[in-house]
């Protein structure tokens, strides 16, 4: 007798370079990464419509939603939290915020006590993220968003009990001069389906109502609208 395994869906759009998972009732797992030039707004569904057929797996038969919360990109965080949130809605499934920094570290293969993953670097600050555990139970160390904005003075002693940074070519150069090994993160929706996964067997969920991005600091659109209004 075949073994079927839930269905279940994840969606990074947060950055630059993300993409859709799917699990697959055959337990399989199918990918399709995403870049820069093909996470638009009118990429991301087609790509999960695309998934699913392939798969052989239709929208009603699954049984959770995974999206990544940032910080990222304002218009890819908009983006994948909406198509959350309507997954979730329509077809009355649990839906899963997991913070990018975690999907970063989960993604990183390589054995390491404690990560420090700086996201969103702008200026003198980043969103600094602790993650200690093996892979397949990493775990975020600080709050419920997983962070902290830190400026630059802060951050070789917030960094202190790291035992590796993942960071992108945005890190300020402020906060270059540390002494932990460094490597570019890489944001996989495979990671983030399988956090995703236990997610949902520990219940770990989240009201759609609920289910908000982490922006470090007020986005650029919000700032300027702001700034027109007044």
């Amino acid at each position: 007798m075949t073994h079927v395994v839930p269905a279940v869906l994840a969606m990074e759009v947060s950055q630059r370079t993300g993409g859709v998972a799917l699990r697959c009732p055959d337990g399989s797992i199918m990918v399709e990464r995403l870049t820069s030039s093909t996470r638009r707004g009118d990429a991301l569904m087609p790509a999960v419509e695309s998934l699913l057929k392939e798969a052989n797996v239709s929208p009603a038969s699954l049984s959770g939603v995974g999206v990544s919360s940032g910080p990222g990109g304002f218009t890819g965080l908009r983006i994948g939290i909406a198509a959350a949130k309507m997954l979730g809605w329509a077809l009355e499934i649990p839906v899963v915020s997991v913070p990018t920094a975690l999907i970063a570290a989960e993604a990183d293969t390589v054995a390491q006590p404690v990560f420090a993953v700086a996201l969103a670097g702008k200026d003198d600050t980043c969103w600094l993220s602790l993650v200690e555990g093996e892979p397949g139970h990493r775990s975020l160390l600080d709050g419920p968003d997983g962070g902290r904005l830190v400026e630059a003075d802060a951050f070789h002693a917030a960094v202190a009990g790291a035992t590796c940074l993942l960071a992108d070519e945005h890190l300020p150069d402020a906060m270059a001069g540390h002494a932990l090994p460094c490597r570019p993160p890489d944001f996989d929706p495979r990671s983030l389906l399988e956090i995703t996964e236990r997610f949902l067997a520990e219940g770990n969920v989240v009201d759609p109502l609920e289910l908000l991005p982490i922006y470090p600091r007020d986005p650029e659109a919000v700032r300027l609208w702001d700034a027109r209004e007044q």
